[in-house]
């Protein structure tokens, strides 16, 4: 997470190592780019954990930071949310500061809503369920791995490759393929039918030679 107001980093760091939170913290400032001297995002604290603690370190800091509703500048952008709005960044809070998740249950509570911790719960098995399903490769890039694999075979190897090799890591930590079976079917074709037009084209100069 990225902090621009360095009391509240001094408490979330202070919270992380009371509960043995392994993690590591990089003033951006440091990396002063001249390029770059009025974007105030450069000047923040990055405080980084290991992904498999993200809710851990959310519940954490939900429970122990400290909360005063007289702190928010009237101007927060939470302030003119709509109930749903609010419901999501509740529903959401792994994408969300701490402290904005807070207000957002304090404003929707003053409307005498609650978000219940089954919606919660549901929410992030959704969003795990979806964050873990391979994808499908969109038409176009199956397509140019096909033409490429005719025009210039060495290109449309590479797109196979690509289909067939590339993994991302599962909220757990697990790696898996990338793209379904589907697409790394295609995958191996592609790899098949621009390995034999290289042959073939090898043939042909050799048989012209």
């Amino acid at each position: 997470m990225s902090i621009t107001d360095v009391s509240i980093a001094n408490d979330i760091i202070k919270i992380l190592n009371e509960n043995n939170i392994v993690f590591k913290v990089k003033d951006t400032a440091k990396d002063f780019d001249p390029s770059l001297s009025n974007d105030t995002s450069k000047d923040s604290i990055l405080i980084m954990a290991k992904e498999e603690e993200f809710t851990k370190i959310s519940q954490l800091l939900e429970d122990k930071m400290p909360f005063n509703i007289n702190d928010f500048d009237p101007q927060h952008p939470l302030f003119s949310f709509s109930i749903s709005e609010l419901k999501d960044v509740v529903k959401n809070y792994d994408e969300w500061h701490p402290i904005d998740v807070k207000l957002a249950k304090y404003l929707l509570k003053q409307q005498n809503i609650t978000v219940e911790n089954e919606e919660i719960i549901s929410n992030q098995t959704l969003k795990k369920e979806q964050a873990d399903k391979p994808e499908k490769s969109d038409f176009v890039t199956i397509a140019i791995g096909y033409a490429f694999a005719i025009i210039s075979g060495f290109v449309g190897i590479g797109i196979a490759f690509f289909l067939l090799t590339s993994k991302k890591r599962l909220s757990n930590g697990e790696k898996i393929y990338m793209y379904s079976k589907t697409t790394r079917l295609h995958g191996i074709f592609i790899l098949l039918l621009g390995i034999f037009f290289i042959v073939y084209l090898i043939f042909i100069r050799k048989s012209h030679v």
